[in-house]
């Protein structure tokens, strides 16, 4: 194929596949499944491309797309990169002043919105923005007619109309646009500040995806997609399986994903770390409530496991015993955890936040393999990935074939390939400060490199924090290491230019409930149960338990239990679940600055 753009990609594969299933989704009106073929997907596509012609859409123009992951939203995409249009992902999450931002900067003429919910934000945030003249409604078709929204089936319908009469025009588009051209602008979640509009061309993502083929086992696989399409992980992940012709099944929403595994047993996942946290923090809660007999059938299975484990990842030989051992234990205890993603997983792959390595060995010892990746939007997602034959757990593996990393004097991690963006969308200030003189891309990661080339990520630069005596602490290893308890949700550490440090932690509403019922605890409601003082006394365990693995300047001196978790909805995560730290300091500042007041609460006990 040449040149090598995604409608190039998706044209090769739509020919060679065909009548194969490439997608489950689920109507949302009548809730049954229904799957779609290569060539049904691609009159999808070809009719939504030629609706987008009908609109005034030209190659370079900017397309917006606002809706939670669904099939549809790959529709719209394809389609608008098949134009040589620029596909504007919105987090469904966004308020109305975010939206506007991101349409405006970005130029959006035409947006595709997914209910009329999301239309109603959109319509006052294209009001603001002063530039889009069309909004496409995927669902809700009926009040499009009685509104100034476009309806979805309208649009498609119009396309086909539109391709009868300029029969040539798609064929000649697609066909015309360079592999320079640019595909995506991801705009970034915006920890820091406001997001940034990253670049990325048709030879970034074509050229990056071809790298993971060829580094990642893959035959035919099908995987569940449920992070937001508006991430660059995920859409990567999503042109992956173009390339390599996997079959997505797309999540009806995020806590069906299990469910989900279970029905279409996939074989290659994508995920957070949270999700992984979160499975995990189920199986032991279930594995608390059973028998005391089976609490320590688990306990041994796990044993062996991990015996299994550590093994096979320093590549020695299994004693008969262990293997005989772990024969049974599989039967008895290991497979049930497996059956929990489906039981058909071949290797599942975790990216976008630091994931612990307690985690990775747990499943790991279950027989599930979990590679930890490593990038940014602005590599195209994956920079460095674990390899499925040779894997370090507590490092996000090697470089991909197409890029290389090094570190530079003052430990940032720098990378250089064909996976790095064009630059930062109407700014070229930022872009240049984002590069070294030499053409180095500065990720603002802290890492090191051990001697075989895999790479380890030790910290977010900007986020290092430098305490009064100047000691320098990494909050997110102290974060990671409070998180691995099934009670612990979110733990955010403070302490910058402080004498010591404090923590402000989110418990598990399950863990919560469940401990509640086992101590015999008894309360009115959520709020009363997370600050009785039984429960707070559990959390300053987990707490001592930490601090005594970290440095004396490391550990955790007070900390206030929340009222509520961290959510995406409250913009104190980015939507896949990182912590926008600037806006919980802001949230909280209150507790934050008692803790440093001094005043004494049962969950803020200094800890020697």
């Amino acid at each position: 194929m040449s040149p090598k753009t995604i409608p190039s990609l998706y044209h090769d594969r739509v020919r060679r596949y065909g009548d194969r299933i490439g997608s489950y989704y689920r109507d949302p009106t009548t809730g049954q499944w229904h799957s779609q073929s290569w060539s049904q997907a691609y009159e999808r596509v070809r009719a939504l491309a030629n609706g987008l012609y009908s609109l005034g859409v030209q190659a370079g123009d900017r397309v917006g797309i606002l809706s939670e992951t669904r099939v549809e939203w790959v529709a719209t995409d394809l389609a608008i990169v098949n134009v040589g249009a620029i596909t504007v992902g919105v987090y469904a999450t966004s308020t109305i002043d975010q939206t506007a931002y991101i349409l405006k900067h970005a130029g959006v003429q035409v947006v595709f919105v997914e209910d009329w919910t999301q239309y109603t934000k959109v319509k006052e945030a294209a009001k603001k923005a002063k530039c889009v003249h069309t909004i496409v409604l995927i669902e809700d078709g009926e009040r499009a007619r009685s509104s100034q929204a476009m309806g979805w089936q309208s649009l498609i319908d119009q396309g086909i109309a539109h391709g009868q009469e300029h029969p040539e025009q798609y064929e000649q588009g697609w066909k015309a646009i360079e592999p320079d051209a640019l595909a995506m602008l991801v705009y970034t979640s915006g920890t820091t500040g406001p997001p940034k509009g990253v670049m990325l061309t048709h030879n970034n993502i074509y050229r990056t995806i071809e790298a993971v083929a060829d580094t990642l086992p893959t035959d035919n696989d099908l995987g569940v997609v449920f992070l937001p399409l508006s991430h660059s992980l995920q859409r990567v992940a999503g042109y992956a399986g173009i390339y390599t012709g996997g079959t997505a099944v797309f999540a009806e929403r995020l806590e069906k994903i299990v469910d989900h595994m279970r029905e279409f047993k996939p074989t290659v996942q994508a995920s957070v770390p949270r999700i992984y946290e979160k499975i995990h923090t189920k199986i032991m809660a279930q594995v608390e409530e059973s028998s005391p007999a089976k609490q320590k059938i688990f306990q041994w299975a796990m044993d062996v496991g991990l015996q299994w484990s550590r093994l096979t990842r320093a590549k020695k030989r299994i004693p008969l015993h262990l293997q005989v051992q772990r024969r049974i234990a599989d039967k008895a205890v290991l497979s049930k955890i497996r059956a929990v993603f489906g039981g058909n997983i071949r290797y599942m792959i975790s990216g976008a936040a630091p994931i612990s390595e307690e985690l990775l060995e747990f499943f790991h010892a279950c027989g599930v393999v979990i590679l930890e990746g490593y990038g940014l939007t602005e590599t195209t997602a994956p920079a460095t990935v674990n390899r499925l034959e040779n894997f370090k757990f507590g490092t996000v593996g090697q470089d991909l074939p197409i890029c290389k990393t090094r570190i530079a004097e003052d430990g940032e991690i720098l990378v250089k390939g064909d996976n790095v963006f064009a630059g930062y969308w109407k700014d070229e200030e930022a872009t240049q400060e984002a590069f070294t003189d030499d053409g180095w891309f500065k990720t603002g990661d802290v890492g090191e490199k051990d001697a075989d080339g895999f790479l380890r990520i030790t910290d977010r630069k900007k986020e290092i924090i430098i305490t009064a005596a100047g000691k320098n602490v990494s909050p997110a290893n102290i974060e990671k290491l409070v998180r691995t308890a099934p009670l612990i949700s979110q733990c955010v550490v403070h302490g910058d230019r402080r004498k010591y440090l404090v923590a402000l932690i989110s418990l598990e509403e399950e863990e919560v409930f469940s401990m509640a019922d086992r101590l015999g605890i008894t309360a009115t409601g959520l709020a009363e149960l997370l600050q009785h003082p039984t429960i707070v006394s559990e959390v300053q365990l987990i707490v001592d338990q930490s601090n005594r693995k970290l440095a004396r300047y490391e550990t955790i001196k007070y900390f206030r239990v929340l009222d509520n978790d961290l959510t995406v909805e409250d913009d104190l995560l980015t939507p896949t679940l990182k912590l926008k730290r600037r806006n919980i300091r802001a949230r909280y500042e209150h507790l934050i600055n008692e803790m440093y007041e001094g005043k004494r609460k049962l969950r803020q006990v200094p800890v020697d």
